[in-house]
């Protein structure tokens, strides 16, 4: 199989829970402001953001940039460190959250879908080689070929959380949480998705490579846009 081209080298992921009472609110921001601030940003690609059909936390949301370096920018530290009004009203209805800057280590397929499925490890866990081996050379291949799927991808941690001592960070009512590794498979509906990933990923094929615990979601694709994408 060729290799996919693409610019993205990496994603910062989040995985984040909503306070009820802030909810609709807290979805409004996303759509209309925050999203797409964040795809303004230099080396942004494009934004996508997730509903869970199952699993927690209940939004994901996924950037891809050029590169990690991206995320420890000027430009990146200046949108947290000079949040918008409303930023500042949405920040606290965030918890359980999980935020991390994932460097691309293997990605197969060209399109995006509209479900997705998450793995990531408890946090602390890190990637054993025997894992990584399966992933990029077994996995993702074969997942690929399933029916329904557009896509997947393995990802590992570069660095901490990118919010970090950030003002917008410091909105928040508790401190992030991160991951050192994350694999995504994309396809067209929730029961194409959810069987190729139970007949290639399955629960027991983590752990006899040494992945321990797995967090697993199933995600509908909310908003997503891209960094030339802008207002008419």
């Amino acid at each position: 199989m060729d290799p996919v081209t693409s610019k993205a080298n990496a994603v910062l992921a989040v995985w984040t829970d909503a306070k009820v009472e802030a909810e609709a609110d807290f979805n409004e921001w996303y759509n209309r402001q925050h999203l797409n601030e964040r795809s303004d940003v230099p080396g942004f690609l494009s934004g996508r953001r997730y509903r869970a059909i199952s699993g927690r936390p209940r939004y994901m949301a996924l950037y891809d940039t050029t590169g990690a370096d991206i995320l420890s920018s000027a430009a990146y530290r200046g949108a947290l460190d000079n949040p918008t009004s409303w930023t500042q009203r949405i920040m606290p209805s965030f918890y359980n959250m999980t935020r991390s800057v994932l460097d691309i280590q293997a990605r197969v397929g060209r399109g995006y879908g509209s479900i997705a499925a998450s793995f990531r490890p408890r946090p602390g866990k890190a990637a054993t080689p025997a894992l990584e081996q399966w992933l990029k050379e077994t996995a993702l291949p074969l997942v690929l070929e399933q029916p329904g799927i557009t896509g997947a991808q393995f990802l590992k941690s570069n660095q901490p959380s990118s919010a970090s001592g950030s003002t917008e960070g410091s909105l928040r009512t508790e401190p992030d949480a991160s991951i050192e590794w994350a694999v995504f498979v994309e396809g067209t509906e929730p029961a194409l998705v959810r069987t190729a990933c139970q007949s290639i990923l399955p629960r027991d094929c983590f752990q006899e490579h040494g992945a321990g615990t797995v967090y697993r979601g199933l995600y509908r694709l909310l908003y997503g846009n891209d960094a030339l994408r802008k207002d008419f």
